[in-house]
């Protein structure tokens, strides 16, 4: 079996991100008051920037880049978004929730189609802030994830913020014994098939749930709260753990000051680990 498409994916698991899915704008709702209070808190200092420059990194739709974006303009700051993802259809929506959000010729976007290991090769920055938003991170696999990290460290100045949000799903195999063999998540039927043990992820086959007709395969890193924070570390100063519900409970990391010293995108992309034949 091949590897399933992504908005095949997304569509079968009935992921809501579209504008005007009520479900969608509970969402939005819950990431712009977030947004609200970090600017209030920990990241008020972007407040007297005048302008902010935002990426929304595997922003999908553009949800919480859109909801960010909209918290700082509310404070009366012009704001420039770039949304980057693998789903050009998902970018599509970029617009519409930026005229939802009303912020309709107050809010410049970029919509950037490609791989988030693959950043420097696809934006320019500086970006005052990073999103990696939408528990997304289980896509990138041990190496995939520290080559996003550092290639944001570099799109960075140094008074830079990262954030993302990622629900801990290691304590829940660990702790509440959630692993599952066989899955049904929306109308996507997955079957654990192997673990790669060099890059870290499972693989599973897919199928719909109804006619079991195969979708392909899909591969998942199962991160936990602390690996992630650890990996932030390696390439920012400083790094705060935060829980949140937005419609479930989950946590985000909040990492300012990129560091000066760190290896460099090109340096990992270059020294990738790879199995042996």
């Amino acid at each position: 079996m091949r590897p399933v498409g992504l908005s095949s994916l997304y569509e079968g698991l009935g992921w809501f991100e579209a504008p005007g899915d009520p479900r969608a704008v509970d969402r939005f709702n819950a990431v712009r008051a977030f947004a609200r209070a970090l600017l209030g808190g920990p990241l008020s200092d972007l407040a007297s920037r005048g302008r902010v420059r935002v990426v929304d990194v595997m922003g999908g739709t553009g949800i919480a880049g859109v909801a960010f974006a909209s918290a700082l303009a509310e404070l009366g700051l012009a704001v420039d978004l770039t949304v980057v993802d693998a789903r050009p259809d998902a970018l599509g929506h970029v617009d519409g929730w930026v005229e939802a959000a009303g912020l309709g010729g107050r809010v410049s976007v970029a919509a950037v189609p490609g791989s988030a290991d693959m950043l420097p090769e696809l934006v320019t920055g500086p970006f005052d802030l990073a999103l990696v938003w939408g528990s997304s991170l289980p896509h990138l696999d041990v190496y995939s994830l520290h080559l996003l990290l550092a290639g944001l460290r570099e799109l960075q100045p140094a008074h830079g913020a990262l954030i993302v949000e990622q629900k801990d799903l290691l304590s829940d195999i660990l702790v509440n014994n959630a692993f599952r063999h066989v899955m049904v998540t929306g109308d996507v039927l997955t079957v654990y098939r192997s673990y790669d043990r060099v890059r870290g992820v499972q693989v599973r086959l897919a199928y719909r749930a109804g006619d079991l007709s195969p979708l392909g395969t899909v591969e998942s890193r199962l991160w936990g709260l602390a690996e992630v924070a650890a990996a932030a570390w390696i390439f920012y100063g400083h790094v705060t753990v935060m829980d949140l519900v937005e419609f479930r409970p989950t946590n985000v990391v909040v990492a300012r000051g990129p560091r000066t010293s760190a290896p460099t995108w090109r340096e990992l992309r270059e020294s990738t680990p790879r199995a042996q034949a």
